[in-house]
């Protein structure tokens, strides 16, 4: 989404940049030509200087390591699944090295994980 609204921003920018330098181009040197060439000075500083903040803070952020990192460790053993049921079966390690993983609700409506056994290859 921002990569969009930083494309829009550009394109607007470079659509007024074009308007301000025809209206120039088409008059004499007046106090009027020359307020429009200071507001397009004003609107390319400011676009100029975001630009810069925007680099910087992501350096920032890359600094610190925040996006070459993974995730967050996760508590691999999950009492409940996101509808708050329970859940119950084999450990943790089992499951992680299991080939397959079957999942069935017992009577009272618990989740209940297994390791397959005797699957083929």
């Amino acid at each position: 989404m921002r990569h969009a609204i930083h494309l829009v921003a550009s394109i607007l920018m470079w659509v007024l940049f074009s308007w301000y330098w025809y209206l120039v181009m088409q008059r004499q040197v007046s106090p009027s030509s020359l307020r429009s060439v200071g507001l397009l000075f004003v609107i390319s500083a400011v676009g100029l200087v975001v630009t810069i903040g925007w680099v910087a803070h992501n350096k920032r952020i890359a600094a610190r390591n925040r996006r070459r990192g993974g995730r967050p460790a996760v508590s691999e053993i999950l009492p409940t699944d996101h509808l708050g049921r329970p859940m119950t079966g084999v450990a943790a390690a089992d499951l992680l090295t299991a080939k397959v993983v079957t999942v069935n609700l017992d009577e009272q409506g618990r989740k209940v994980l297994a390791a397959a056994q005797g699957v083929r290859d």
